[in-house]
């Protein structure tokens, strides 16, 4: 049953998507509002008015004017893969209760949203559409989102993305850098041969550089870089395309990586391997933006380095894992929160104590990570900055002493090999001494329930057990050693999939042994390790040695 509304909840909703047109349309970047005009004929006075006015009556529709009947929306829509924008005209029809939006181009619809007896009615007003599509595009995008709209506060509606921004300026840029850079920054992936996905990454890149770009442009402060520096800076692909934009700039990371070396030869010398350790790390003296996108453990450090490096030095943040400044996991101060959410409050919180005036906004970037944090203006005078210092290390030592790591150091930063974490670096021994450990847990013959074999007798199976069950029969020894492993008991029974079958939520089984299938015409796999249940379950392996894929 379609969800009932009442009038201003009619409103809210066409407010919210006055804003956010783009959400209902993926080709769409974004729909700027070039003019609003009170509707001809009801006023001697001029018909413009400001966009406020507007949105003020779609508020509080009860104490629109009687004269008012409605306004005229210009709007200029930005197309995701086109330099040309498209003009649109939305009526807002205050007697009528509707909303209807046209656009200057064939290429899109123009629909009407209509409010009677507390439900929608959307009409597709273009003769020709495809009825089908149209039909599809209203019921399970449009209503559903002006359903969900119209029970939210138009005062708890976020900001949106990219208001910091030129947005028209921001989609020039991106659609640009696309044609320009995409295919070399595809070239330079695979001949570097590298295992990351370069759709996510490139496509990232791009639009953070654009963004950037966009918001150094558009900064009446003049706050557009003399140089930057990229923390934590990765494959280095951002610092590639502001290079060539002509931003100079650094990369740092505490290793290097083999796409590095073939990128051109003056960005790969801006690209530099360093063990950035906030105590002791110096940024050349012309650098004035630091850069951290997804920077990991160094992120809530970034606010730190800006404001202690020194007084005309801003910050651009792009936060993804959260981690405290000791090095150790995030701890949530706000349970009610996702961590991911509860960190980003807590980056403000730091760049308040490192006295930036902080500004968020939100990026359009594949990735659910997408909020960003500015420091471009300080809240305390050049001579306070001395003391200002003081009062950042001060709340530094603190919450390291709050949230220290567990290797008992001061900072616990990333090494410069990158450890592989999937078992398979545990001693072998180990791993076999846990893995019997495990089956004969399993094996529980007082509890076990039987299985037929292919001779028909019966193959003891063991029994269910949850994972937490296996757990707690390990001992703390065997437990920390595969933790260290990242993932730990779950990888190692994943790993020993031949021994064992995991099914939801967490249980585990033994996995009896499959029958070698034989394929016409196809090379058969050579026998190379030895059968588990042939030497360890007291029954032996169920399968004669021919139909066993393992050595007997």
């Amino acid at each position: 049953m379609e969800n009932q509304m009442d009038l201003q909840e009619f409103w809210n909703a066409i407010s919210i998507l006055i804003n956010n047109y783009h959400t209902v349309n993926r080709k769409i970047c974004a729909c700027v509002i070039n003019e609003v005009r009170v509707k001809p004929g009801v006023s001697n006075e001029d018909n413009n008015v400001d966009k406020d006015k507007l949105f003020s009556y779609l508020k509080n529709v009860s104490e629109v004017p009687a004269k008012c009947s409605g306004f005229e929306i210009d709007f200029k829509c930005l197309h995701k893969k086109s330099k040309d924008a498209i003009h649109a005209t939305g009526i807002v029809d205050f007697p009528k209760s509707i909303f209807r939006l046209s656009f200057d181009s064939d290429d899109i619809d123009d629909f009407q949203v209509s409010f009677c007896d507390g439900h929608l009615g959307v009409v597709n007003l273009n003769p020709l559409a495809d009825t089908e599509k149209g039909d599809r595009w209203s019921e399970y995008i449009l209503k559903p989102k002006l359903t969900k709209w119209s029970k939210v506060s138009i005062d708890n509606v976020s900001g949106g993305s990219l208001r910091l921004v030129d947005i028209e300026k921001y989609n020039t840029l991106y659609n640009e850098f696309k044609r320009k850079y995409s295919e070399k920054a595809m070239m330079f992936w695979n001949d570097a041969k590298e295992s990351t996905d370069p759709l996510k990454f490139i496509y990232e890149d791009l639009a953070i550089a654009a963004y950037l770009i966009a918001l150094w442009q558009s900064d009446s402060m003049g706050h557009s870089p003399v140089s930057f520096a990229d923390l934590g800076c990765g494959n280095g692909l951002l610092v590639y395309i502001l290079n060539e934009e002509g931003y100079k700039g650094y990369g740092y990371d505490v290793r290097s990586r083999k796409i590095w070396s073939f990128y051109p030869t003056g960005v790969a010398n801006n690209l530099r391997e360093e063990t950035i350790d906030p105590g002791t790390f110096h940024l050349p003296p012309e650098v004035d933006w630091i850069i951290g996108n997804h920077s990991d453990e160094l992120s809530p450090w970034m606010p730190v380095l800006a404001a202690k490096s020194h007084y005309r030095m801003n910050y651009f943040l792009l936060p993804c894992c959260a981690f405290e400044f000791s090095g150790r996991k995030f701890q949530r101060r706000n349970s009610s929160m996702s961590t991911y959410n509860d960190f980003c409050c807590y980056v403000e919180s730091i760049s308040k104590v490192c006295g930036f005036e902080t500004e968020r906004d939100r990026l359009k970037i594949p990735s659910t990570k997408r909020i960003a944090f500015i420091g471009r203006r300080r809240r305390y005078s050049s001579t306070s900055h001395l003391s200002q210092i003081e009062e950042i290390n001060h709340f530094v030592k603190r919450e390291k002493q709050l949230f220290p790591n567990n290797d008992n150091i001061e900072i616990k930063l990333r090494d410069k090999v990158e450890t592989v974490r999937n078992c398979t670096q545990i001693d072998k021994t180990v791993i076999e001494g846990i893995v019997l450990k495990i089956f004969g847990l399993l094996l529980n013959e007082t509890d076990a329930s039987p299985r037929q074999d292919l001779t028909g007798a019966e193959w003891l199976a063991g029994r269910s057990l949850a994972m937490s069950e296996i757990a707690s029969g390990l001992q703390k020894e065997d437990l920390k050693q595969i933790k260290s492993e990242c993932g730990g008991l779950k990888t190692l029974l994943r790993n020993k999939h031949e021994i064992f079958e995991l099914f939801k939520p967490d249980i585990v089984k033994i996995r009896k042994p499959q029958q070698l299938q034989k394929v016409c015409n196809k090379v058969q796999t050579v026998k190379k390790r030895p059968c588990f249940f042939y030497t360890n379950h007291p029954q032996g392996c169920p399968l004669p040695a021919d139909a066993c894929s393992f050595i007997h």
